[in-house]
């Protein structure tokens, strides 16, 4: 019985002192906001400017909106200040955390994002902001806060490239006499385990110090700069180890025989098809930019490579064409030189027959008549008449030659040149070896002398080439000046 009473008495001065404290620790706040204080006017008012100090710790940082160039991050934003109105002296107590009801009644620097796009506060389940007072006047503010932050990108190395997105943060209508802006000594911290699907980044730096300058006031702001290397993976899984894949498989078509013209172009447009789609298609979240990025450069270098093999079958075609064409114009051309050797040996064997009759009856005409004579053209004789008794026979009658008549006489220029260009050209590519020889310029299974020396070039060029991207993209050519990488 005893105890209770002394546990109710003990309850009842409890009550009765916390009672008191509360109205002690009223009556002081009321006190500090007694009518001698207007909040509408900085600390300080007339001396040196009110240092505002900052600091900031991210939840989470992410996603970067390529197409909008905003970078999206959830942070604890913290400011402190002095304003020694606001200093108290309460045994016990160094500190008051207060609710956000009480910034309604102080002052507090008008701190703005400013290259903020979409930023604003948490509000479940009440507003995510306190205030600290502390003894000497240090005001402490701490909000919870999402930013969308503008972000300038440099993609002329996209996916291969490094960004750097910053966050400045400054007084809206406080100048510099009035108003500046530092980091403390904790500057910004990083959650522990916070990662981005997209990036990783490389560094955080801080700036203070800074100003900038709208219309003719100056203002002074502080920085914070995220260094960030895009993350690779995605795009190799996804773009180039297909595309890849696409471009070597278009190489089987140097193994497809030359008469399967079916199978060699479906194959042909499905890599240049496939190559399109699995390339261009991921540029629709990218910024409409005017000029090619490192992905399209490898998009249009493997498409150029598809397309050529597509291009390479073409030429055979066309080659095998010209060949059967000049191959068949020159065997007529044989066969018609065989024809007229033949002829003309049958009319000089006739001829010669005909000399030796003619020589015989020329020699029996000597026997009758001296001065009998006869003048042979070729392929044709005249006797001189018989009565000859009353005139002089003349034996310096001229012997006028007659050309034979041949095919060619026959043939127009322009047929002749032709034929001859055409014999000119079959020439020059049996000496390179492009143009199938019959069995001489193909291989045992039918092949094309184009295509087994395109199974090691195109191989061979596009390694070539994949080398020279990859080098050029590391270390020569770059999208953005990044100072401290």
């Amino acid at each position: 019985m005893l105890v209770g009473v002394v546990l109710l008495i003990l309850d009842l001065f409890v009550a009765v002192h916390g009672q008191g404290f509360t109205a002690n620790v009223t009556k002081l706040l009321n006190s500090l906001l007694s009518r001698s204080y207007d909040n509408r006017i900085r600390p300080d008012m007339g001396g040196p400017p009110t240092k505002v100090t900052c600091n900031m710790h991210i939840k989470s940082l992410g996603p970067i909106e390529e197409n909008d160039e905003t970078f999206f991050m959830d942070i604890y934003f913290r400011q402190s200040w002095y304003d020694r109105r606001l200093i108290f002296s309460f045994p016990g107590i160094d500190e008051f955390s207060m609710s956000w009801l009480f910034l309604e009644k102080i002052w507090k620097p008008d701190t703005y994002f400013i290259n903020g796009k979409k930023s604003h506060l948490h509000g479940i389940t009440s507003p995510n902001k306190f205030i600290r007072l502390r003894n000497d006047g240090l005001m402490t503010y701490s909000m919870r806060l999402t930013v969308a932050s503008q972000c300038k990108m440099y993609l002329r190395k996209f996916p291969l490239d490094s960004q750097k997105c910053s966050l400045i943060i400054g007084s809206y209508g406080y100048v510099t006499d009035d108003l500046h802006y530092v980091w403390d000594e904790s500057g910004v911290t990083i959650e522990k385990g916070v990662e981005m699907a997209q990036y990783d980044i490389v560094n955080v730096t801080t700036e203070a110090a800074k100003t900038t300058l709208r219309g003719i006031d100056v203002y002074s702001v502080i920085e914070v700069t995220f260094y960030m290397r895009r993350s690779i993976g995605y795009f190799m899984l996804q773009i180039y180890v297909p595309i890849t894949l696409v471009v070597c498989s278009s190489w089987i078509s140097f193994w497809i025989t030359p008469s399967d013209s079916s199978g060699r172009t479906s194959l042909g447009v499905t890599t240049v098809l496939s190559i399109t789609t699995l390339g261009f298609g991921g540029r629709s979240s990218l910024p409409k930019v005017s000029y090619a990025t490192a992905l399209d450069w490898y998009v249009i270098i493997c498409f150029a490579f598809a397309f050529a093999v597509m291009i390479e079958y073409a030429i055979i075609n066309f080659m095998d064409k010209i060949a059967e064409d000049i191959r068949r114009l020159l065997e007529e051309e044989a066969k018609k030189k065989s024809e007229l050797e033949a002829t003309a040996n049958t009319n000089i064997d006739k001829s010669l027959e005909v000399d030796e009759e003619l020589e015989e009856i020329d020699a029996e005409s000597l026997e009758v008549h001296p001065k009998l004579r006869y003048n042979f053209l070729p392929h044709r004789w005249f006797s001189v008449p018989a009565d000859l008794s009353s005139q002089s026979i003349r034996d310096d009658l001229p012997w006028t030659p007659v050309p034979p008549v041949t095919p060619s006489s026959r043939r127009s220029p322009v047929q002749t040149w032709n034929r001859h260009a055409l014999a000119v050209i079959l020439k020059l590519w049996k000496n390179f070896n492009f143009l199938p020889q019959g069995k001489e310029g193909l291989s045992e299974k039918g092949f094309s002398q184009i295509d087994i020396v395109a199974r090691r070039a195109f191989p061979l060029a596009f390694a070539i080439t994949m080398t020279t991207y990859t080098l050029l993209y590391a270390y020569y050519i770059t999208d953005m000046s990044v100072d401290d990488m």
